[in-house]
């Protein structure tokens, strides 16, 4: 049986976790306390970060790399585009939301001018959104990027950035987050939202 080491808050995780749900298939949740790692997860993980799986001795994490291992061994057909250039784009789009746009919305929070000197971010949610378009909520870059969209809209709902891809692409974000597998997997936002005001200083 596959083992998940999560934490409920973290959006990496429950991506993960509710790739799990979505394929249903059997898994044993172990919950890390992210500041007391266990012995046994340290001695698993080289990064002290989660998600990480354990499939008897393979041991992933990254939860990109997690989630398209569980989609191929689960032989989830619709993970990604039928189409092998639409494929590449929603994995290029995947990518570039995590190295990205999450990072210059969190540095956001912190420094609001981060968006007018980094004005890169436009452009990666005019090619997010032209990729959405012809992928469905319920695929892996639907799963993807829901649970840190709803973490930015708990965090700052008028931010630029959100604000645009709200407007180019918010009927696909909405659709992904609402997901029954997002919807059971997601923390409490009061609670979330202090845990990363805490983490990030702001």
């Amino acid at each position: 049986m596959i083992r998940l080491f999560f934490a409920e808050g973290c959006p990496y995780a429950q991506r993960t976790w509710a790739l799990l749900k979505r394929l249903g298939v059997p898994y044993e949740a172990v919950t890390v306390d992210l500041s007391n790692k266990s012995a046994e997860f340290l001695a698993l993980s080289p990064t002290g970060a989660v998600p990480l799986i354990q499939d008897d001795e393979l041991v992933l994490f990254e939860s990109a790399v997690i989630n398209e291992y569980l989609a191929e061994k689960f032989a989830w057909s619709t993970a990604f585009s039928g189409d092998v250039k639409q494929r590449a784009r929603e994995r290029l789009a995947m990518k570039r939301f995590d190295e990205l746009l999450v990072p210059v919305f969190f540095q956001s929070l912190k420094e609001a001018s981060v968006l007018e000197s980094k004005p890169a971010w436009r452009r990666e949610v005019t090619l997010l959104s032209e990729t959405v378009k012809h992928a469905a909520p319920g695929s892996l870059i639907g799963l993807h990027v829901a649970t840190h969209w709803l973490r930015m809209g708990w965090l700052a709902p008028k931010s630029p950035l959100v604000v645009a891809i709200r407007e180019s692409a918010g009927a696909f974000f909405e659709a992904a987050s609402t997901l029954p597998e997002i919807v059971s997997t997601t923390p409490d936002a009061e609670a979330t939202v202090r845990a990363l005001k805490a983490k990030f200083g702001f």
